[in-house]
């Protein structure tokens, strides 16, 4: 049902009220008139009481004048609509009235054909207005139920390739994100969803998809981070904050513990401070994934074993190759040929990696990062590191 307008008329002139309620048939506008106040303090009392929308009010009036009871309804009712009525010697209170943004100025006697001219308009008025909010709350309500879409489609296109740095930046600032590059770029992927797409029901893997989603906010935290899957329902994370080893593991252990799922994680820096260059990124942690995939058993448990002990310095091939129970040979042939790399390749990159995050994120000095990572000296940890990545270790830091 369409709601009616409430309109008070406040007068200390009983003729006045009573000529203006009789000479408008209110019903024809939608309005009805909720009560007549005699005073000013009536009318402010009557007028938040009922919540009226339409004021038609007497300058002169007793106890609290016209201006002080449309300055205090108009604070508490900002969007009511005031007509001044007003005598011929009233005419020094007008622009005190305009700064009150009244809607019109009747002079007494009130002449019916211009009232109900003014009640033709005040009834436009605050249809439009009705129009408006209801408009605006629709295209509110669209844009946020559109959001995550728009926010995914976005992402999809930036890891594509597809934008400029302009569209890129336009559309972080939209999506009040931080508009700067991302530091980070985190890749998850759960094989089985794409292996076996019959293995469980659509609702079971929407589900799952859901839970291991909620589980990585719940550990990297929701702040500085977007989530978005991709095309190929891989799990993306762009980290405009730093995302620890011990979190990744804790992703994987915990889908595997509670959901018995197994996921795996990949993230990479991102170096590149262009926006545009984001999905050589996503492309490398996606080839890295299918390495992680692809390996056998044994490589697996060997990269497991070398991530808890690399930070020793004795940390050799043959150790390792002992501690799974094979030979050290067969073992370094495993490494290479899946992973592309010697084992002596393979745990420096690993303690270079785990250096790097440490000169990003503590005031560690440079000896006892060297030592944290496993190198027996700082000489020879800072001649690899520059080796590796291009520039000393106080060049990275600095």
């Amino acid at each position: 049902m369409k709601r009616k307008w409430k309109v008070l008329i406040a007068d200390d002139e009983f003729i006045i009220r009573d000529g203006i309620h009789s000479s408008i048939e209110w019903e024809n506008f939608n309005m009805e008139v909720i009560g007549e106040a005699e005073d000013g303090e009536e009318a402010v009392e009557m007028a938040l009481e009922h919540q009226i929308d339409i004021l038609l009010v007497d300058l002169n009036m007793p106890i609290l004048n016209g201006i002080e009871a449309m300055k205090q309804i108009k604070e508490r009712l900002p969007h009511c609509k005031m007509v001044v009525i007003s005598g011929y010697d009233d005419f020094r209170y007008a622009q005190e009235a305009l700064r009150l943004r009244v809607e019109d100025y009747l002079l007494k006697p009130v002449n019916p054909t211009k009232l109900e001219e003014i009640i033709v308009d005040l009834k436009r008025k605050l249809e439009l207005e009705i129009y408006q909010k209801e408009y605006l709350k629709q295209a509110t309500d669209q844009l946020t139920k559109n959001h995550a879409q728009l926010k995914e489609r976005f992402f999809q296109d930036w890891v594509e390739g597809q934008l400029s740095n302009e569209e890129i930046e336009e559309q972080l600032h939209f999506l009040h994100l931080p508009e700067t590059t991302p530091m980070q770029h985190l890749v998850i992927k759960w094989p089985d969803y794409h292996h076996n797409q019959t293995f469980k029901k659509e609702s079971d893997r929407d589900f799952y998809l859901f839970a291991i989603e909620h589980l990585v906010k719940e550990i990297i935290g929701a702040d500085d981070a977007a989530l978005f899957w991709d095309r190929s329902m891989l799990l993306n994370v762009c980290l405009w904050k730093r995302v620890e080893a011990n979190q990744l593991k804790e992703i994987e252990e915990t889908v595997l513990q509670f959901y018995h799922l197994k996921i795996y994680c990949h993230v990479e820096d991102v170096h590149d401070e262009d926006f545009v260059n984001l999905y050589k990124v996503y492309e490398r942690c996606k080839r890295e994934i299918d390495k992680q995939i692809r390996m056998s058993p044994i490589v697996k448990q060997a990269l497991d074993y070398m991530e808890q002990h690399y930070q020793d310095s004795s940390l050799s091939l043959e150790r390792v190759a002992e501690e799974l129970h094979i030979t050290s040979v067969y073992l370094s042939r495993m490494i290479k040929q899946e992973l592309g790399i010697s084992y002596v390749s393979l745990l420096t990159q690993m303690r270079i990696n785990k250096a790097v995050e440490l000169l990003k994120t503590t005031h560690l000095s440079i000896r006892e990062i060297a030592e944290e990572v496993g190198f027996e000296t700082q000489h020879y940890f800072s001649t690899t590191f520059k080796k590796v990545v291009g520039v000393s270790p106080m060049q990275y830091k600095h």
